[in-house]
């Protein structure tokens, strides 16, 4: 048996991505969204982190929980097979320390299982957690479950700081390179302390190359069908929108990794993994630097790898043609932007100040290069009335992108937007009930012009609208032909299987097509969906709607009455 005053052994533990079963309930189909998980980055960074600066003599071992569920390509997971997963791994490893890696705080449910099941099989070890969950809640992760530390923010130098507290190892000159963040730990009476480390975010220059040979990459690309990694360029974002949590976690300023340690990096995991088709990078912001994406975009497209660089998220304040031009010719063709809200009053009070006009250029100026352009927008601010919440959809509206994403409001701790929702007696919270937090499922902010219910039907009639029946894409052949190949290519039909007004717009498109035979196929697969109740309770009110697509299926009907 191992000396346990020694805590040498690392298991290393990424959870689910997902609700816990038992947290779901009866969601409505609007709020259910299917779960195909990517491996997580921040497991190969502890790990590589660690094992490049240990003075100790540490030992680590890693699982995603997430990739463990995947059994044929393109099929959603099943959350219901987590819990024996989840127990599996705690029961067939051993360890001197339980290191939880959390990423969103409505996945408590996920903590309370394995550390109940590690102090019942593991009593002698030690327990740490880090991610979203302890970084906004830190003394009610120590309060509420039998966890010895909760790291805040940025982990990587503080992981280590705490391994070598527990082994009553001193390490000086990592002391003094890598000062330690916040952490919430307890003392010998079980009171929780907050550490407040020194304000120090690590330079990316010193950041090892992520270890990714803690999972068979491999199995996870034939089992998911999936041959997509993330990486990331920079952390951090300059700007403090009031609802935002990146400065929390990353700090207000953003930083960026050398370009030659980025591009390495990139040739290492192409070398490693012949079969990968992208990366996906996770970034905030990674265009915020001119000069810094304009190095990177050119000496990548001058290596002509065989590589898909999924780069998304843009502020249209740092996108211009030329920059443009170069993502697209390195392999990004979806283009993400937050705009969040339509109201110019919205924008000023959550501190985003986007000039509407810079938006609208910058959007038609992407249409320009035919890419596909996915907006981001918020309802349900505090305060915000539903004249307000209109302005948005009616923005969407006029922008035209080729998809967007409606979501209400979560009001994060430590954001102004808490603070200022608080103070205005709009806020209903509690700490006791964290599995609502999540902006399909929270109700914390009190109006009296709407309600959450409310907010939700109107923004699936949003997605409904915007994103299916009155796509842009389906007003030419060729955009057509894109939708298409959005839908089943990316295997969207099979992720959301029993999405009714999916099938009529494909089935449309086949129409359009002269590919009759598929136009019917998919027309009756609706017609044989809304024989389920549930179903039909949320899709025939959009048989109502005045909408060609809508007119061509209730056209098809009429055949059998």
């Amino acid at each position: 048996m191992q000396d346990r005053k020694n805590f040498k052994s690392i298991f290393l533990v990424k959870l689910p991505m997902c609700s816990h079963p038992d947290s779901i309930g009866s969601d409505s189909f609007r709020t259910k969204n299917p779960f195909r998980p990517g491996p997580s980055l921040a497991l190969p960074v502890l790990r590589a982190f660690l094992e490049k600066y240990k003075t100790y003599d540490y030992k680590i071992k890693a699982v995603d929980l997430n990739l463990e569920a995947y059994t044929e390509p393109g099929i959603p997971v099943d959350t219901s097979v987590y819990p024996n997963l989840l127990a599996g791994v705690i029961k067939n490893n051993d360890y001197d320390v339980l290191a939880i890696s959390i990423m969103f705080v409505f996945n408590v449910r996920w903590v309370d299982d394995i550390v109940k099941l590690s102090r019942k099989l593991h009593p002698e070890a030690k327990i740490m957690i880090g991610g979203g969950y302890p970084t906004l809640f830190p003394e009610r992760c120590l309060l509420k479950h039998d966890i010895d530390d909760a790291i805040i923010g940025e982990g990587e130098a503080t992981f280590l700081h705490i391994l070598n507290k527990y082994n009553n190892h001193r390490d000086v000159e990592f002391d003094k390179k890598f000062p330690h963040g916040s952490y919430a730990t307890k003392n010998e009476k079980g009171e929780v302390n907050v550490i407040k480390g020194e304000y120090h975010l690590i330079d990316l220059a010193d950041l090892p190359m992520p270890a990714w040979d803690y999972i068979n990459i491999e199995g996870y690309f034939k089992r998911s069908g999936d041959k997509v990694l993330p990486i990331e360029g920079s952390r951090g974002c300059p700007y403090r929108c009031s609802y935002c949590t990146s400065f929390i976690f990353c700090g207000p300023r953003i930083r960026y990794k050398p370009v030659e340690n980025l591009i390495n990096e990139i040739l290492e995991i192409k070398e490693r993994y012949k079969d990968i088709k992208t990366l996906r990078f996770i970034d905030d912001n990674l265009s915020f630097s001119k000069d810094w994406i304009k190095d990177f975009l050119t000496k990548i497209i001058n290596l002509k790898l065989p590589l898909k660089l999924e780069i998304q998220n843009f502020s249209v304040k740092h996108l211009d043609e030329e920059i443009v031009r170069l993502l697209i010719e390195a392999g990004t063709h979806t283009f993400t932007i937050a705009v969040e809200s339509g109201s110019p009053e919205m924008q000023k009070r959550i501190n985003k100040n986007l000039n509407f006009n810079l938006v609208r250029d910058a959007v038609k100026m992407m249409k320009s290069h035919d890419v596909h352009i996915h907006v981001c927008w918020m309802i349900g601010f505090p305060g915000e009335t539903l004249e307000q919440i209109n302005e948005t959809f009616n923005f969407a509206r006029e922008l035209k992108a080729n998809s967007n994403q409606f979501v209400t409001v979560l009001p994060y701790p430590g954001t102004q937007l808490f603070d200022e929702a608080k103070k205005a007696n709009l806020l209903v919270f509690s700490e006791d009930d964290l599995d609502k937090f999540d902006n399909r499922r929270c109700d914390y902010v009190k109006s009296d012009q709407w309600n959450y219910d409310q907010l939700q039907k109107i923004i699936y009639d949003a997605n409904i609208e915007m994103n299916f029946l009155n796509n842009p894409s389906l007003k030419t052949p060729a955009g057509r032909d894109k939708l298409l190949s959005f839908f089943i290519d990316n295997e969207l039909l099979l992720s959301i299987p029993d999405h009714i007004i999916l099938y009529l717009v494909i089935g449309y498109i086949y129409k359009q097509k002269n590919c009759y035979a598929e136009y019917e196929k998919h027309y009756n697969k609706a017609k044989e969906l809304f024989k389920d109740e549930k179903l039909a309770e949320t899709f025939s009110k959009y048989l109502s709607w005045d909408n060609p697509i809508i007119k061509d299926y209730n056209q098809f009907l009429s055949k059998f009455q």
